[in-house]
């Protein structure tokens, strides 16, 4: 049975809901210059054709991504729009919902009816690279202690690892890590971990963004040093060479597999 995940944009750039395939990327605020976030609030409207949607792809599930423009999670104690989202798709028989953040505020979606048809996933990192690139917000453990808050309560629960950045000594930095999650969740949990790993990678427009707005930036961002690559949406990015992404591949491969007893590797790219 074939699963496909749409962008169900609530909070982002994009109007209403957009049926559009999930674009993932590490960058979209280097992409997407707006100062704001927009809120749209016309939600039973856009519940309404997210149900009609499903129903026309019975009996394959649909999965929405709900964080494909922005994060939700920081305007979540003004707005109650992701806990609305959590409880409407509860009652999906076919419709599921995701989203993944950087921020904590989650404590509202703690005791809501959310039946396990909603994913949460936590952006992590190492601490040098949150360090030095996530100014602003939650350090690593204020993350892994909401991600566990997540895990009690029942929800699915995933770890996006991104962006990837291969410095010295990047293995030990990033094995730490893993044993850090490790560490931080249940010995039991309700569902398998997941984990999408995404290595670093820019395009040229968003090295001009982020040269533009952060001029004494220090991201590795030396086009000679990458491989560069046409994207499926026909724009160029800059890449790891093969070998280094499959040194990647196979360090997160063997790792997660030692470290964590029940847990799928959804992709690491």
């Amino acid at each position: 049975m074939w699963v496909t995940t749409y962008i169900f944009d609530i909070w982002g750039e994009l109007p209403f809901l957009s049926f559009k395939k999930l674009r993932i990327s590490s960058y979209l605020k280097y992409e997407i210059r707006s100062p704001y976030i927009k809120v749209n609030v016309n939600i039973d409207d856009i519940f309404m054709w997210a149900n009609d949607y499903i129903e026309e792809r019975k009996p394959e599930k649909t999965i929405f991504e709900g964080s494909a423009t922005s994060d939700p999670v920081p305007v979540e104690p003004y707005t109650n729009i992701l806990k609305s989202a959590i409880e409407f798709f509860s009652k999906s028989e076919s419709g599921r919902f995701r989203f993944v953040t950087k921020f904590t505020d989650i404590d509202t979606l703690l005791d809501i009816e959310h039946n396990g048809h909603t994913e949460v996933r936590f952006s992590l990192n190492t601490e040098k690279v949150i360090n030095e690139y996530e100014k602003r917000t939650p350090s690593l453990d204020k993350r892994l202690e909401a991600s566990r808050k997540i895990i009690e309560s029942g929800y699915p629960m995933g770890f996006l690892i991104a962006p990837v950045f291969l410095y010295d000594n990047w293995q030990k930095d990033y094995k730490e890590l893993l044993f850090k999650i490790k560490e931080s969740i249940p010995e039991k949990t309700a569902y398998p971990i997941t984990f999408e790993i995404i290595s670093h990678r820019y395009t040229a427009k968003a090295k001009s963004t982020i040269s533009e707005i952060f001029p004494e930036n220090t991201l590795p961002m030396n086009d000679e040093e990458r491989v560069c690559r046409f994207g499926q949406f026909g724009y160029k990015k800059f890449m790891y060479k093969n070998d280094e992404i499959y040194e990647m591949k196979e360090f997160f491969t063997n790792e997660i597999k030692s470290i964590f007893v029940d847990n799928v590797i959804k992709y690491i790219i």
